[in-house]
């Protein structure tokens, strides 16, 4: 497997080598793009022990949370203090969009975000002090990242997104100018943003928490205009590929998660999109049940992903930061990934953390 003196070697093969390569390792270099899940919802709970002493050994390069986490109010914020206090500049993450898709809740004593629907109604103009808001909020309660906004179109019927009311219309312009405007107020207090979920799950008609979604013959290309023109005016840092199968962009059959042909050839090179880039979490259904995990990461790293969403509460595994580097030095060492690859990863996620004052 490859070594840490490998990792110098093959980084300073690649020319000018960022401002942390004096100092990475394997472990570090992996955990940097590693978001693992945990079980429990206290901050004595036995999975958050394991999660501090991966952050605090760089195993790991942020938390997610997820409803089974954020019970009370006590309970999440002592773990968002006992993960920060671990590793101040790790990402805390959490999906907080409004209505349904809320973690911290009023019920729980945080501020109640109306539905993307809701926002849409009120205006532009009195939405804005709503996300200001919510930001204010959720970087005092600790976390860095928010799994939102939804740029998806709105469509009658979808189960995903319609159903829940979570899509800022169904006009391109508009849900760039309720992304931007939420995305904006984000960033402003320190949290990066998660655009989701490329290149458009408003046509949908599956839940990739099940499993496979097959967009092919409904998607249309209107539905990733959000996404290009939050790039063209600078407003996307972070965007988030969806569990869908568009065969109509990646022949393959591969979901839009694992496919090099929409993450590079459609994001990247098409649209011109040079910010970070995060999967949704690998353990939903549409994943698990096709693929290992390790096939998973090492995958989704090869495809063009920087950033790693992983619940690890499904089948949860202690050791999973120390595999994944296991697995990923196997893929260096037969191909499947390049040193290359995982360098992009580590400066795309450095260049976001800068942007939000993180770095």
């Amino acid at each position: 497997m490859i070594s840490r003196r490998g990792v110098l070697a093959g980084l300073a093969a690649l020319g000018a080598a960022p401002a942390f390569a004096g100092t990475i390792t394997l472990d570090q270099l992996v955990g940097e793009s590693l978001i693992l899940g945990f079980l429990g919802s206290t901050p004595d709970a036995e999975g958050a022990d394991r999660i501090e002493r991966d952050l605090a050994e760089g195993r790991i390069g942020g938390v997610l949370f997820l409803r089974h986490n954020a019970r009370t109010r006590e309970g999440v914020l002592g773990l968002a203090q006992r993960f920060r206090a671990a590793a101040p500049n790790a990402w805390l993450a959490i999906d907080q969009e409004g209505g349904f898709v809320q973690r911290l809740t009023d019920e729980m004593g945080f501020t109640d975000i109306p539905t993307a629907e809701q926002l849409l109604d009120m205006g532009l103009e009195n939405a804005r002090p709503v996300f200001a808001q919510a930001a204010a909020e959720l970087a005092r309660s600790g976390f860095s990242m928010n799994l939102a906004p939804v740029a998806d179109l709105q469509h009658e019927g979808n189960q995903v997104i319609d159903r829940w009311a979570r899509a800022f219309g169904d006009d391109p312009e508009t849900v760039a100018a309720y992304c931007g405007a939420f995305i904006d107020a984000m960033e402003a207090e320190g949290v990066a943003c998660a655009i989701k979920h490329f290149p458009g799950h408003g046509r949908s008609e599956g839940d990739s928490h099940d499993g496979f979604v097959d967009i092919t013959q409904t998607w249309d290309e209107i539905e990733a205009a959000p996404f290009a023109r939050l790039i063209d005016q600078d407003k996307a840092h972070l965007i988030m590929g969806g569990h869908l199968i568009n065969r109509r962009l990646d022949p393959s059959g591969n979901p839009v998660t694992l496919s090099a042909p929409i993450i590079q050839g459609l994001l990247r090179d098409q649209m011109g999109y040079q910010g970070a880039v995060i999967t949704d979490d690998l353990d939903m259904g549409a994943i698990r049940n096709q693929y290992s995990r390790e096939q998973a990461i090492v995958q989704a790293l090869a495809a063009g992903n920087d950033l790693l969403l992983i619940s690890n509460s499904a089948d949860a595994d202690p050791d999973l930061s120390r595999r994944a580097v296991d697995w990923v030095g196997a893929a260096l060492d037969d191909g499947r990934l390049s040193l290359e690859r995982l360098y992009e990863a580590n400066t795309h996620i450095h260049s976001l953390k800068t942007r939000i004052g993180r770095g």
